[in-house]
């Protein structure tokens, strides 16, 4: 192996470190370096990543043993193999060494071909470790970039096929509007939109998702909350049952935020959608009237987790009067792959996504909920400055 190895070699007797460092620098491999106590080198395992210690048990001040114990109980240097330097007559005493978390021991005065041999076997097992370590690591790597890609390939699948399912609906209003009036020039164009806006968003999204592979963040720009929602409308106010009574509240200056508009189109996409079949179900089993409001509005965050105290706030709510939720089901709500909607078709994954794009924003989302009387779930994003 050509690599360079760190070994530190230390002694309070010169004559030792001395003798040591004549045999081994015959490696041109080895780069040593020495300390005659054991408070220096603690000091040197601070200034150099070392791949072998050299360590004398006998000396003043703090022992061999003590020095062994500080460095194995830290998590920068607890790794690093420890040959303890000891003579003849101390040999009985390497039983605690070898508990404290030594490696192997070398006896003095050093026998050349021992030394080499040892420090090669240690330095050899160290060398092969942090290779595997790294393989290690680059596979856990791959592992969770293939869970997040499987996670996001979920959340692309689950909101393209939201946003798919508003064009079949769009049309049959379309043909129904040409078979009862053909004069609704308006409201067929309105429809055509809305279809058109449906696949535009689907191919946006399938345009992130690939552009993933190279580039996991997201794009931030200045986005205004108000133009998002009034894009929203184009998509949801056609599909949306005309028994639910939808609504927006605007700011009536710019609410802008640095954000990528498409996924926060989506994450409110998604719980409009959800609001939708909270409200069918309770019209379905009450009779009664569906409503839901989006709202947009300014806050400081004061006691809220993740967010910064006192900066202001955009917030965007989704309040609806659907089923509700009970409490178990509210601590459940984000996690990935649960649904109250699986006989049905629910993925579990719309929240979960959700949730990870608004804190990418460094923001936050929470719900409340009450089951028979509604939910709304509050999108906190950073006002820009």
């Amino acid at each position: 192996m050509g690599t360079t190895f760190n070994i530190l070699v230390v002694d309070d007797d010169l004559k030792n470190i001395q003798v040591g460092i004549n045999f081994l620098k015959q490696n041109k491999n080895y780069h040593l370096i020495f300390a005659t106590s054991g408070e220096q080198a603690l000091e040197r395992v601070k200034e150099t990543s070392f791949d072998l210690i050299l360590l004398d048990i006998l000396m003043p001040t703090m022992d061999g043993y003590e020095v062994c114990s500080r460095l194995k109980a830290d998590e920068a240097t607890k790794h690093i193999p420890i040959i303890f330097l000891t003579a003849k007559n101390e040999e009985e005493s390497l039983v605690r060494g070898f508990e404290l978390g030594g490696a192997d021991y070398i006896t003095k005065p050093f026998n050349a071909a021992e030394l080499h041999a040892r420090v090669k076997t240690q330095l050899d097992l160290h060398y092969y470790y942090h290779q595997e370590i790294a393989k290690l690591q680059q596979l856990l790597m791959y592992s969770q970039r293939a869970e997040t890609i499987k996670f996001i390939a979920g959340g692309v699948a689950h909101d393209c096929k939201n946003f798919l399912s508003a064009i079949p609906f769009n049309l049959h209003l379309l043909q129904k509007t040409i078979l009862e009036d053909e004069s609704k020039k308006e409201k067929m164009l309105e429809l055509i939109d809305g279809a058109k806006a449906a696949v535009n968003k689907v191919d946006n999204l399938l345009n992130h998702f690939f552009s993933f592979n190279t580039d996991s963040s997201h794009h931030s720009e200045p986005v205004d909350m108000n133009e998002v929602v009034a894009d929203l409308n184009k998509v949801y106010k056609e599909w949306v049952r005309h028994k639910i009574d939808f609504s927006t509240v605007l700011l009536s200056q710019p609410a802008i935020t640095m954000a990528d508009k498409l996924h926060i189109e989506q994450v409110l996409l998604n719980l409009l959608i959800n609001a939708q079949y909270a409200v069918v179900e309770r019209m379905e089993r009450d009779n009664g009237a569906g409503r839901i409001e989006l709202l947009i509005d300014k806050t400081e965050a004061t006691d809220i987790e993740g967010l910064q105290h006192n900066l202001p706030y955009i917030t965007i709510s989704v309040e609806d009067n659907g089923i509700g939720m009970s409490a178990d089901v509210m601590k459940k709500i984000f996690d990935p792959y649960f649904s109250t909607r699986k006989e049905s078709g629910g993925s579990g994954l719309g929240l979960a996504v959700s949730k990870h794009i608004i804190e990418m924003h460094m923001g936050h989302v929470e719900v409340n909920s009450e089951e028979g009387v509604g939910t709304t779930f509050t999108v906190y994003l950073p006002l820009a400055q």
